[in-house]
C-alpha cells in the first residue's frame, strides 16, 4: 500500500531523522512536538559517538554501520542546512577505566574488532596528553574510532534540513495525546491546533523519547518496556582534552557491594570547553520524569571530577544540565516498528545512550519498513505482547 503522508510525534534526533529520511523519499511529512525547540533529550546529550568493540549482535552491527556513515552524514547536513556545522569530529578516545589500567594488553585484545588504530599508552604518554590530570595511571588505551558532535548544532542543522525539504514542524503544542474519532486514530493537543487523522495510508510514528510510553500505554494491556534513565553533566572552565577520556571513580554515597565504580567521561565540548558527565545514571527505577539537574548529581560529578583533576573543580563549573534517556528494558537495542496489526501506529524509541550515533540509521530502517521495502529485524521490532 502506497503511503500518502507521515506524521511524527517528537522532534528530537530520532523524530527529525525519520522526517528527513521519509521526505527524501517523497513523502509529505509533519512533525509535532509538545515542547519548544531546544528542550529535547537530544539537546541534553554530551555528543559522544563510539564505534562498537565488535559486531557480534544485530545491535552492535547497527552501531558499526552507523559509525561508518556518520562522516558523510555530517557533510550532507552542512550542505542541506545552508552551512550549519554539527561539530562532528573524529577525536579518538582514551580508556582509563580501572580494568584497562590494570591489564591494558588484555583490554587491547578485546578491541581489535572495533577497527582503526588501538594501542597501549604508557604513563609518560598519558601525562603529556593530559597535563591537567591529577591521577597517575600506569597505562591506558588510545582508541581511534571515537568522535564528538555538538548536539545543539546537530539539531539546528537537522531541523533546517527538514524545513528546506518541505517538512512541516510544529513545536510547543502543549500536552499531546492519542484518541479515537469516527473509527480513526487521532492526535489531540491541549492547544486549539488542528491535527491530522491517522490511518493505514497516513501512519503515525511515536518518537517522543521516554514519553513515548505515556502516549501509548493507555491503549496497551502491558506497559511498553521503556523507562527514563537520568544523565547529568557539567561544563568546566578547563581546556578541553584532545580526546574523549573515560575513567572510573568510587563515589562515597554509592553503595555497591560488587565493588564496581561509577563511570565518567571528560569530553571535548563545542568551542574548546570541557564537558564532564556520568556515563550511566538512573532516576530511581524510572520514577522521576522531570529532566532537571539535581543536587545529588552535581555533588557526584564534583566528587568524580575532583578525583581526576584535584581540588578546585566546583569553582570552575559554568553550567550544569540533565536529560532523561529512553532505555529499552529488553536486550537487543531500541524498539522500532508497528505496534498495531493495521500498521497505523509505529514506534521508534529506546535508543538510550546511542541515539546520536544510530538515530539516522534507524530512521533509514524504519522508513524502509514503513514503505514496504524491508521489515525491521526481530531484535528491534515491538514484541507481540505489547502490540494492539
Amino acid at each position: 500500500m502506497k503511503l500518502e503522508s507521515l506524521t511524527i510525534l517528537g522532534a528530537g534526533i530520532i523524530g527529525l531523522s525519520v522526517a528527513r529520511e521519509a521526505r527524501m523519499r517523497g513523502l509529505p511529512v509533519r512533525v509535532l512536538d509538545s515542547r519548544i525547540f531546544g528542550t529535547s533529550c537530544t539537546h541534553a546529550a554530551t555528543g559522544v559517538l563510539k564505534a562498537p568493540e565488535h559486531r557480534r549482535s544485530p545491535y552492535l552491527d547497527l552501531r558499526h554501520q552507523s559509525w561508518e556513515e556518520w562522516p558523510q552524514l555530517a557533510e550532507q547536513l552542512m550542505d542541506e542546512s545552508g552551512g550549519v556545522d554539527c561539530g562532528f569530529k573524529i577525536c579518538g578516545g582514551l580508556d582509563l577505566r580501572d580494568r584497562t589500567v590494570q591489564d591494558p594488553h588484555r583490554a587491547l585484545e578485546k578491541l581489535h574488532g572495533s577497527g582503526g588504530n588501538v594501542r597501549v599508552l604508557d604513563q609518560q604518554e598519558l601525562k603529556q596528553l593530559l597535563p591537567q590530570m591529577h591521577r597517575e595511571p600506569q597505562a591506558g588505551l588510545y582508541i581511534e574510532h571515537q568522535a564528538v558532535v555538538d548536539p545543539g548544532g546537530l539539531m539546528k542543522a537537522l531541523r533546517r534540513s527538514c524545513l528546506g525539504m518541505g517538512v512541516e514542524i510544529a513545536h510547543d503544542l502543549g500536552e499531546i495525546s492519542l484518541g479515537f474519532e469516527a473509527g480513526h486514530r487521532i492526535v489531540k493537543s491541549s492547544l486549539e491546533t488542528p491535527l491530522p487523522p491517522i490511518d493505514e495510508k497516513n501512519p503515525l510514528v511515536l518518537s517522543a523519547g521516554w514519553e513515548t510510553s505515556a502516549l501509548i500505554n493507555p491503549a496497551l494491556e502491558k506497559p511498553l518496556p521503556l523507562k527514563p534513565v537520568r544523565g547529568e553533566a557539567i561544563a568546566l572552565d578547563i581546556p578541553a582534552p584532545p580526546h574523549i577520556v573515560t575513567f572510573d571513580a568510587k563515589l562515597a554515597d554509592v553503595d555497591d557491594p560488587s565493588g564496581n565504580r561509577s563511570r565518567f567521561s571528560w569530553i571535548p565540548g563545542p568551542g574548546g570547553i570541557s564537558w564532564f558527565g556520568n556515563s550511566v545514571g538512573d532516576t530511581g527505577e524510572g520514577k522521576e520524569t522531570l529532566p532537571e539537574p539535581t543536587a545529588t548529581g552535581r555533588a557526584r560529578l564534583i566528587e568524580a571530577a575532583t578525583s581526576f583533576f584535584g581540588p578546585g573543580v566546583e569553582s570552575r563549573i559554568v553550567r550544569h544540565w540533565a536529560g532523561l534517556r529512553p532505555k529499552s528494558l529488553r536486550h537487543g537495542g531500541p524498539l522500532m516498528g508497528p505496534i498495531d496489526t493495521a500498521r497505523t501506529l509505529w514506534i521508534a524509541s529506546g535508543h538510550y545512550r546511542t541515539g546520536l550515533l544510530i538515530g539516522p540509521k534507524t530512521a533509514e530502517w524504519l522508513v524502509d519498513s514503513l514503505t514496504g521495502k524491508n521489515e525491521i529485524h526481530e531484535n528491534f521490532s515491538v514484541p507481540e505482547e505489547f502490540r494492539i
